[in-house]
């Protein structure tokens, strides 16, 4: 089993770890954490005895999966898995809703509704998810920064170049290149002074990636804004932030995934901002009337 980089913290991250660990996991913590998933509120009311014996393994394996998770022992995995089921629960008719796919049946009513609760179970596990250890240094780093190279593929694009656009509305010079080529170059021109930040739903785009190992590698402090606590970017990254996203049949919907992106995106500008609120309004005084100035053509 390889070595991962795991949070410090897995506090309403432990189904998605145990989801993106279960395909290196060796046969009998594979067996156990696959019953996991598919029992989660039955595992959080037995001991480790009748989990054992449900998962078909011994007793040392489900207090090795525990411990492998940073907990002390079961019982500390056991209270955090409830409360992240408790934090993730919806009223009985919405948990419905959410959990089934849209089909071809579904009235316009009914799509719109799966679609809301779907960004909004999203950005719930982001308030859940958030650190205020990592996300002011992060902040902090950024408002001092010479420049932030924002990277982002596909979705994740968009996200960045809305952080790229909010920052620089503020002063702060933050680039966010969509040519890989381009992008390449020109986080290899980054320094210690520098931060690069890398947005992937999974952490493990190939060109994103790249890029921030490219930035990483001179010295720029490294930040990494994912759902996925064990993909490339988070164990590369100096700060990990994670965005939430959809846990029922509708996970990976692309207006879940950006609407979760974006508001970490603000929080981390408003936390810039909080920094010195006068030259921010300036400064987007300044950008403003840049907007609404009118030249003869």
């Amino acid at each position: 089993m390889r070595e991962l980089n795991l949070p410090v913290s897995l506090s309403g991250k432990i189904i998605n770890t145990l989801r993106a660990v279960l395909p290196d996991l060796p046969v009998a913590l594979g067996r156990l954490t696959k019953y996991i998933l598919e029992n989660t509120r039955e595992v959080t009311t037995q001991n480790v005895t009748e989990v054992a014996k449900s998962a078909g393994v011994g007793e040392a394996t489900v207090v090795r999966l525990a411990k492998f998770l940073k907990f002390q022992g079961f019982k500390e995995f056991q209270l955090e898995l409830a409360k992240e089921i408790a934090g993730n629960s919806l009223p009985s008719e919405e948990e419905k809703i959410l959990d089934s796919d849209i089909s071809d049946g579904d009235d316009c009513t009914m799509i719109a509704r799966k679609l809301k609760l779907s960004i909004i179970h999203s950005l719930n596990e982001n308030i859940r998810s958030l650190d205020e250890n990592t996300l002011m240094p992060v902040a902090d780093a950024i408002y001092k920064a010479r420049k932030v190279f924002i990277v982002g593929v596909g979705n994740s694009c968009l996200s960045a170049l809305f952080l790229k656009n909010k920052l620089s509305r503020i002063g702060i010079d933050a680039v966010c290149e969509a040519m890989n080529h381009f992008q390449y170059t020109s986080l290899a021109m980054l320094g210690p002074s520098d931060v690069v930040i890398a947005l992937s739903q999974k952490g493990n785009s190939y060109e994103t990636v790249k890029s921030f190992q490219i930035g990483k590698d001179t010295g720029a402090l490294a930040v990494a804004i994912t759902n996925n606590p064990v993909g490339k970017l988070a164990q590369m990254a100096d700060y990990v932030i994670y965005n939430g996203n959809e846990e029922g049949a509708l996970q990976g919907d692309s207006a879940a995934t950006i609407a979760a992106q974006i508001h970490i995106c603000e929080v981390i500008y408003t936390l810039v901002v909080s920094f010195n609120r006068a030259k921010a309004v300036k400064t987007k005084q300044i950008t403003l009337q840049a907007l609404k100035q009118r030249v003869d053509l």
